[in-house]
């Protein structure tokens, strides 16, 4: 790992993703950086160690492949498909999206890095299952992925460059980030009858 600048922070109003820029995963490129990922206040992705300070930190993944799979399980509800299991390219994550109707999406988690923790704060917390508004998370994914797109893709090329590996062209993330958007746009009539409704 070789030091290069601090991290970024990718918020909406359910989800936020850390990404460490500050560090790049030379051993394992496949899975470059070290990301932090929340949701409703619970770690989906994330690890502690006493020796390293005994703070949450990052666990090594893909910030572009990441994203590529949350706009994939967009996707995959969007088009009514009942589940989406997939490790989000997060080392040792494994993830399954479920719909339950048209306004709640139920993510069970098992983040098998942090149940090797010893913090005892973080133990027994490396599994689960997190509920939350379709809607609000449909938005949350749309929102930092064009932010990640617009503002960070072009630094974490430079940085993969800079350590001989070739980054991703963000060409096939834009095109997915716009059928998904408008994906929602068609669909987003029944997710809103469904609030006024009473489910959301």
């Amino acid at each position: 790992m070789k030091n290069l600048a601090n991290s970024i922070t990718l918020k909406g109003t359910h989800i936020e993703i850390t990404i460490d820029i500050s560090t790049f995963n030379t051993a394992e490129p496949a899975f470059p950086f070290p990301i932090i990922l929340i949701v409703n206040r619970q770690i989906l992705a994330g690890t502690c160690w006493s020796r390293e300070g005994g703070k949450l930190a990052g666990q090594p993944g893909d910030p572009y492949g990441l994203l590529q799979e949350l706009l994939n399980v967009l996707k995959s509800v969007l088009q009514k498909q009942a589940e989406y299991r997939t490790t989000l390219f997060i080392y040792f994550s494994d993830y399954l999206f479920k719909c339950e109707d048209e306004s709640s999406l139920l993510i069970y988690y098992n983040n098998e890095l942090l149940s090797y923790t010893d913090c005892p704060e973080f133990k027994g917390k490396h599994k689960g299952v997190v509920e939350l508004p379709l809607k609000e998370f449909v938005e949350d994914v749309l929102k930092i992925s064009r932010e990640y797109l617009e503002k960070y893709a072009p630094l974490i090329a430079k940085i993969q460059l800079e350590h001989g590996e070739t980054p991703e062209k963000c060409d096939y993330l834009w095109e997915l980030y716009r059928e998904v958007k408008e994906l929602y746009e068609k669909s987003s009539d029944q997710i809103i009858r469904a609030c006024r409704n009473g489910k959301c």
